[in-house]
C-alpha cells in the first residue's frame, strides 16, 4: 500500500510467509515442478491480460492476481465521477490523479506514488490502466518510435501487433457523426487551432464503443462520456477496457483464473521456480487470508512502478538472487507535460469524451512534441498532453529511510522541456487564448522505465540474472513511449513477446 517502507515490506512479507496458504498456480491442482507447466501474472492490465490470453490458448495453467478490485458495470453510479470519490483511490488520503481532494482510504482504481520533485499513477483494478486511461490508442510515428526503440522492427508492430491489439480491444477512430455533434466542439476547436498552427492533426483509435456514445447523445443513456466522465471506467459502458476483451476471453479458455484483491507482498526464487506470496483483502484493507503460491514462469504486469518495487524489494530480502543492479533504472516522465489554455472565446462544457484528437508539432527541430487532446469538465478551458522524448532519466529506489519512490532531475530546462514549451506558446498564439499551464502541480500519467529492455533485461523481457521470469509491461520501456501514451505500444510488445515466448514454455 501507498507510504509502506522496505523494511515494514520485508518484514511483514517473512511474517506473511510463515502464516500463509500454500498452493500451486495450477488449477489442475499440479505443483510448479510437475509435468504440466504453470504461470503467474502479476497484473491484469494491458500487458497482463494479453499474456493471460495467450497463456491460456497455449492450454498453460495461469494465475493471475491483481491486487485492485473488479468493478463490472451495475448502473450509473457504478464508477466515480468526482476526484472526492473514495472509489478513486487506492488507500490513499489524497485523491490518486490530482493529489488534491481529501478522500477516505479505499481499494480505489488509481496509486498515487510521492516523488522527490514529481509525483506518478499507478492503476490499482481488474484491467489495470485499460480502465484508468483517456482511452486513445495512438501509434507512434516511425521514425520517433525507431529513435527510441532501435531493437525492435517498426514494421512488425505496425503491421502485426498494433492492428493485433486494436482488433482485440475493438477500438476505432471517432466517427464523422460524433465529432460534428454539439459536446465536441472542443474536439472540432482543436482541430481547427491546430492547423492555423501548421501542426499535423491525427484521429487516432480509441477505446470507446462509439454505438453507446451515440446512445447516450440521442439521450436513451445517462451522459457519461459527454460529461467528461470517462476517465475511471465509464458509466454508460462505453469504455473497452482489457477486462471485456483479452482478459475475459483468457479466462473462457479454462486455463486461467483471475484473483483480484490480491496484494502481492513478496516473489521468491525457488530451486525450480518461484514463490508469490500475497495478501488476499477485502476493500477495505483488511486482511481475509494469506497466500502463496509456486510457479514454474512469472510474468511481472504490475506496471513501471509496482513491477520495479517488487523485484527490488524480492532482491534486496535476499529472496531473488539475480543482483540485477539496473532494476529501478532507466524511469522517464513519457515526457509528460499537462498543458492548459484559458481561451479568450470560452468553449462551454463540460466537454465531452474521450481523448480521440491527436496532433503533431514538428517545429523544433530534432524534438517532436505530440498532443492529446484531453476534453475537460469544466467551460473556458482548453487542456492538451504534451508528449515528447524526456533528455533526462530517473530512479526508482528505496531511500535511506526505507521509503519506496521516485527520483527525477529538475528537467525544466532540457531541450526536450523547451520544445514542449514553445510548441503550446506556438499554439496559444494562434488563438488569442492564455497559458495558464504553471497552476497545475506536475504529475506523470504515463510513468515508464525501470527494468528497460537491453539493459535489466533481454529483448523479449527476461530479467538478466533470473530464469524464467519475465517483465512484460510499461517498465521495459525507456522512459519514453516515442511521443504517444504508451497503452498502444504496451500491449503490442507485450503480444510481440509472447507470440516468441510461448512455443519454449513447456
Amino acid at each position: 500500500m501507498a507510504g509502506i517502507t522496505r523494511r515494514k515490506f520485508v518484514r511483514n512479507a517473512s511474517l506473511l510467509a510463515a502464516a500463509a496458504t500454500v498452493g500451486s498456480a495450477c488449477s489442475n491442482g499440479s505443483s510448479s515442478n510437475g509435468s504440466a507447466p504453470c504461470a503467474v501474472i502479476i497484473g491484469s492490465g494491458f500487458s497482463g491480460s494479453v499474456a493471460a490470453l495467450r497463456l491460456g490458448q497455449a492450454g498453460i495453467h495461469t494465475t493471475v492476481l491483481e491486487r485492485g478490485q473488479e468493478w463490472t458495470l451495475q448502473g450509473p453510479d457504478t464508477f466515480p465521477t468526482s476526484m472526492s470519490d473514495r472509489r478513486t483511490t487506492w488507500f490513499g488520503d489524497v485523491d490518486g490523479l490530482t493529489g488534491l481532494s481529501p478522500v477516505t482510504r479505499y481499494a480505489g482504481m488509481l496509486e498515487r506514488v510521492r516523488g522527490d520533485t514529481l509525483d506518478a499513477v499507478a492503476a490499482a483494478c481488474v484491467g489495470g490502466g485499460s480502465l484508468t486511461y483517456g482511452g486513445v490508442l495512438l501509434q507512434p510515428r516511425r521514425d520517433i518510435f525507431e529513435g527510441v526503440f532501435p531493437t525492435i522492427s517498426y514494421d512488425d508492430m505496425d503491421q502485426i501487433y498494433y492492428p493485433r491489439v486494436l482488433a482485440g480491444i475493438g477500438a476505432s477512430a471517432i466517427p464523422d457523426d460524433v465529432l460534428a455533434s454539439d459536446p465536441y466542439a472542443a474536439h472540432r476547436a482543436f482541430l481547427e487551432d491546430c492547423a492555423s498552427a501548421g501542426f499535423e492533426t491525427i484521429r487516432p483509435a480509441a477505446s470507446f464503443d462509439w454505438d453507446i456514445i451515440r446512445r447516450e447523445l440521442r439521450g436513451e443513456l445517462p451522459p457519461a462520456v459527454l460529461a467528461s466522465n470517462y476517465l475511471f471506467g465509464c458509466n454508460s459502458g462505453a469504455k473497452l477496457s482489457t477486462d471485456k476483451s483479452y482478459l475475459r476471453e483468457a479466462i473462457e479458455t479454462g486455463y486461467v483464473e483471475l484473483r483480484s484483491l490480491c496484494e502481492v507482498a513478496m516473489i521468491s526464487e525457488l530451486d525450480n521456480g518461484y514463490k508469490v506470496t500475497y495478501r488476499n483483502i477485502n476493500p477495505e484493507g483488511e486482511l481475509l487470508e494469506q497466500v502463496e503460491i509456486n510457479a514454474d514462469y512469472l510474468f511481472m504486469a504490475a506496471g513501471s512502478l509496482n513491477t520495479s518495487k517488487l523485484l527490488l524489494s524480492g532482491q534486496q530480502a535476499g529472496e531473488l538472487h539475480g543482483a540485477n543492479d539496473r532494476i529501478g533504472k532507466g524511469w522517464g516522465t513519457n515526457g509528460d507535460e499537462l498543458m492548459m489554455e484559458l481561451r479568450k472565446d470560452p468553449l462551454p462544457g463540460p466537454q465531452a469524451g474521450p481523448a480521440c484528437i491527436s496532433a503533431v508539432d514538428r517545429g523544433s527541430p530534432g524534438y517532436p512534441v505530440v498532443y492529446e487532446h484531453s476534453p475537460a469538465a469544466v467551460s473556458g478551458i482548453q487542456i492538451q498532453l504534451a508528449m515528447s522524448v524526456p533528455d533526462k532519466l530517473g530512479e526508482l529506489a528505496f531511500d535511506r529511510n526505507d521509503a519506496f519512490g521516485i527520483h527525477w532531475p529538475d528537467d525544466s530546462a532540457t531541450p526536450s522541456a523547451q520544445a514542449r514549451d514553445d510548441s503550446f506558446a506556438r499554439l496559444v498564439s494562434t488563438t488569442g487564448g492564455l497559458d495558464i499551464s504553471g497552476a497545475i502541480a506536475r504529475t506523470i500519467w504515463h510513468p515508464l522505465g525501470g527494468t528497460v529492455m537491453g539493459d535489466a533485461c533481454d529483448n523479449l523481457g527476461q530479467l538478466y540474472g533470473y530464469r524464467n521470469l519475465f517483465v512484460i509491461d510499461s517498465s521495459l520501456l525507456p522512459g519514453s513511449a516515442a511521443n504517444a501514451n504508451p497503452a498502444l505500444t504496451v500491449a503490442a510488445n507485450a503480444e510481440r513477446i509472447m507470440e516468441a515466448l510461448v512455443p519454449n514454455l513447456r
